[in-house]
């Protein structure tokens, strides 16, 4: 399958973005079809060209491989992890709802709330992420400083497709050393910003575009992944 097929499948599977509809099409992707578009990616230079020109690493430490940009109505992107132990920095949501497929490994995803800081505890501070209007890059606004409570901690298998919720903050955690591959389609945007909350520093008000990947660079994680999922 193309990207192009793959896009027209996106197109009717997606016409009507919720839940279900998008736990649906993953689970028809988890049927051997993600992996004949990963195939075909590698064998078309013009759409390899393509996907990596608009892939990047995010802040949080992953490679965000992104198949089909159509927001704000919906994205399908391919998000490989380092294959060390790690810590995302950030806790952030998001502006839209998303579900999505762990292909390979675990990894889980503490939960937060948070509350307007105090003396006594230690602070963090609250950003605006501010998207331009094509999703290429953003700018952090400094809101506050606050706590965080992590009330819950959600765990992830092989195989497992997950529904999150845009207001739900979370950040990411993998105690292994086993490579973690994932697919997540996007629920409609309500807006173009997303809160963080962090301790690192931030350059605040300046816009920082997207810097999309080599395509080589592109080919070699394809070609790893590809290689664990064909018997």
């Amino acid at each position: 399958m193309t990207l192009i097929e793959l896009e027209a499948l996106a197109s009717e599977k997606l016409s009507i973005n919720n839940e279900e509809s998008r736990a649906d099409f993953l689970r028809l992707l988890n049927v051997g079809l993600f992996s004949k578009v990963i195939e075909s990616l590698l064998g078309n230079e013009r759409e390899l060209n393509e996907v990596a020109s608009r892939s990047y690493y995010h802040n949080n430490g992953f490679l965000k491989v992104v198949l089909i940009e159509n927001r704000p109505k919906y994205s399908v992107r391919f998000h490989i992890w380092p294959e060390e132990s790690f810590q995302a920095p950030d806790v952030h949501n998001h502006p839209w709802d998303m579900t999505g497929l762990l292909l390979n490994g675990s990894y889980e995803w503490p939960i937060y709330t948070f509350n307007q800081a105090s003396e006594s505890c230690e602070s963090f501070d609250l950003f605006e992420c501010r998207y331009l209007e094509d999703y290429s890059g953003h700018s952090f606004h400094n809101l506050d400083k606050v706590v965080l409570n992590q009330v819950d901690r959600l765990s992830f298998q092989e195989g497992d497709i997950f529904q999150f919720p845009q207001t739900q903050y979370h950040s990411v955690k993998k105690e292994n050393s086993q490579p973690a591959e994932s697919i997540v389609i996007t629920g409609e945007s309500v807006g173009l910003s997303a809160n963080v909350i962090t301790n690192r520093k931030m350059m605040c008000s300046s816009i920082s575009k997207n810097s999309s990947v080599e395509s080589s660079f592109l080919q070699d994680k394809l070609s790893s992944f590809l290689e664990r999922r064909l018997p």
